[in-house]
């Protein structure tokens, strides 16, 4: 078996135009920007629809004006039948009609032609963020089914208390179908008597502390009662999430549930797939009581199942864990099929690796395309359904460890990539720019040519590029270096670093926070300089505490509701000289802090920008 690919891995895209020496060049380029990209090329619709029935297809590149079917039809074909496969409308003929229409239909992205090859860049990176979106969601559509399945009762609450996602375990567990709770508020599951203590003291912790842990009394549908285990945790969205066991049963779940609980941030702080690999073994040993398990990773450059992480116990009766090549064992077979296999006796089981194995129990659960747990006992029938369902919710934590890594690590390569490419550009075009500036200074002492003001416009503009593009690089990095930050002190420290004239410095903020200072003075500097550059050099800016971050705002003409969501796009500018990198820079900076940035109206009109989910160091 091949893994299903990731993003890391090819890209395959179909291009749909009537125009076929327009269609090759899209695809040489497209080929040219990035080589996991592999482009198809087709003139019709009905050959589009044909070449989808025949091949793997990752993303979709269409025109929209083309003989027979249009763009918009050939996108009403594919969402019938693939509804998540990336779409992206690529045409010459735009208008805000077919961009409307287009949407509407479930386009995933909408790009209109252009006369320079830089479109071919800024389409290749549409494919690219739009697929990665689409694996993003299958992972998580994944991860849902596997709640779904879960034994324990799960449900999601929405900022007002009501039920958003309940699974089959939670509604049964109260005697409910899962669309009657939908929509309801919590305290329909609760007697009279216990809402008051609910609202006045357990959701209160819950809100101080991120979780709580203890018994409350449940209310079934048909008025009866029972003492539910409840724990319950806040998202970084302001939603509850809320996991109920009847401890009537499950006294052994409940503890090893808590206990899985505690290995959760010990996954989410794992930087390798080696320490993902000895977690997830030792929390099955301890907290799940299989002392003999092990871990192995699928190496996709040998086509095999690697051994990463296993237990004493496991060397005690089998020796090293072997590789596992296609086809061999049931490991295998699980990691083909990508499903849990649960075996009483492999005794008798043809597809057992090691026919003289101790192992008479034996249990594989799949890790999507990553790898295979595997838990043994020499007893038969060792392993029954609550201990097979926790071991399952060990593997998702695993998985969801090891897609979080690797995403991570690729990111990180980004980054390094982008900084040296940054560098060597900076570096490269520095001297002919600084060669430039001067020869453009000797014209101007031998004559006085009306073009030299322009060159001399254009030279600085370069400049200003450079120096922006060098700070947006850095700016999404992930090293920081966070200490404490008195935003006060930083604020009037950032003013006088930028060119503000006549404008003023309010700094109400008593906040000190936990951050990378350098980049914190980049995010006051831009943030200044862009109030400046649009409210002109008499507008007042202000710097003050919220609750769980800081604003700056000010007095200037503001930013209208249509291009709030476009003001931290790369490029977006609304004035001539602007690079477009500086709102950018900003967003890129709280990103890479893990805040949430967000643009609104000021007291006085003008712009307000908030940052959000800011760690506090104090007052």
């Amino acid at each position: 078996m091949q893994p299903s690919t990731s993003i890391s891995g090819t890209i395959r895209v179909l291009h749909v135009d009537d125009d076929p020496d327009l269609a090759d060049l899209v695809a040489t380029y497209l080929e040219r920007e990035d080589e996991r990209l592999r482009v198809e090329t087709v003139t019709t619709v009905a050959d589009g629809v044909a070449r989808l029935d025949e091949s793997d297809i990752d993303c979709v590149v269409s025109d929209y004006d083309m003989p027979g079917r249009n763009g918009l039809e050939f996108l009403e074909a594919v969402r019938a039948d693939r509804p998540d496969l990336p779409f992206i409308l690529f045409t010459g003929k735009g208008s805000e009609e077919i961009a409307s229409d287009a949407i509407s239909a479930g386009v995933s992205d909408y790009l209109q032609k252009g006369t320079g090859t830089e479109q071919y860049t800024l389409l290749a990176n549409r494919v690219i963020n739009a697929v990665e979106r689409a694996r993003a969601e299958q992972a998580e559509q994944r991860h849902l089914r596997a709640i779904e399945t879960a034994q324990e009762g799960i449900s999601i609450l929405d900022s007002d208390g009501e039920f958003i996602y309940v699974n089959e375990a939670y509604a049964a567990l109260y005697g409910y179908d899962r669309a009657e709770l939908l929509g309801e508020h919590w305290s329909l599951l609760y007697p009279d008597r216990d809402t008051e203590e609910i609202r006045e003291a357990i959701l209160p912790s819950v809100r101080a502390d991120g979780f709580w842990r203890g018994e409350t009394t449940g209310l079934r549908a048909d008025g009866t009662t029972f003492v539910e285990d409840h724990r319950l945790a806040t998202t970084d969205h302001g939603e509850l999430v809320c996991t109920v066991l009847d401890t009537t049963d499950h006294r052994r779940h409940r503890q090893a549930i808590a206990d899985l609980h505690s290995t959760a941030r010990a996954f989410i702080q794992a930087e390798t797939a080696e320490e993902v690999a000895e977690i997830a073994v030792g929390a099955v040993r301890d907290i799940l009581d299989m002392p003999a398990n092990g871990f192995h990773r699928y190496d996709e450059a040998d086509d095999s199942l690697v051994p990463v992480a296993w237990t004493d116990r496991t060397e005690e009766l089998i020796g090293e864990p072997p590789t596992f090549e296609p086809g061999e064992g049931i490991a295998w077979n699980a990691f083909a099929s990508g499903e849990p296999l649960v075996y009483d006796d492999i005794a008798t089981n043809d597809d057992r690796y090691n026919p003289d194995t101790p192992i008479r129990s034996q249990l594989a659960l799949p890790l999507d395309d990553r790898g295979v747990h595997l838990m043994g006992s020499p007893e038969p029938a060792a392993f029954d359904e609550t201990e097979v369902s926790l071991a399952k919710t060990v593997a998702a934590h695993a998985t969801a460890a090891l897609e979080r890594v690797e995403r991570e690590q690729e990111l990180a390569r980004q980054n390094e990539r982008l900084a040296t490419f940054t560098d060597i550009v900076s570096h490269d075009l520095r001297n002919p720019l600084n060669v430039a500036t001067g020869r453009l200074e000797l014209a101007r002492a031998d004559c006085d040519c009306p073009h030299l003001a322009a060159v001399d416009r254009a030279l600085t503009r370069t400049e200003t590029l450079l120096d922006d593009l060098h700070a947006f690089a850095r700016a999404g990095t992930a090293t920081l270096d966070p200490e404490p930050v008195d935003l006060t002190t930083l604020s009037r420290a950032c003013w006088g670093h930028v060119e503000t004239g006549r404008a003023t410095l309010v700094t109400d903020a008593q906040q000190v926070i936990t951050a990378d200072r350098s980049r914190v003075q980049e995010l006051l500097e831009n943030l200044f300089g862009n109030a400046v550059e649009h409210g002109g050099d008499g507008v007042t800016i202000t710097v003050g505490d919220l609750e769980d971050g800081f604003y700056v705002a000010d007095d200037g003409p503001g930013i209208a509701d249509a291009n709030k969501d476009a003001v931290f796009d790369h490029g977006y500018s609304t004035t001539e000289d602007g690079t477009g990198f500086g709102l950018s820079i900003v967003r890129e900076i709280a990103d890479v802090h893990g805040w949430d940035l967000r643009v609104t109206d000021s007291d006085a009109g003008g712009a307000r920008f908030e940052v959000r989910d800011v760690e506090l160091s104090g007052p």
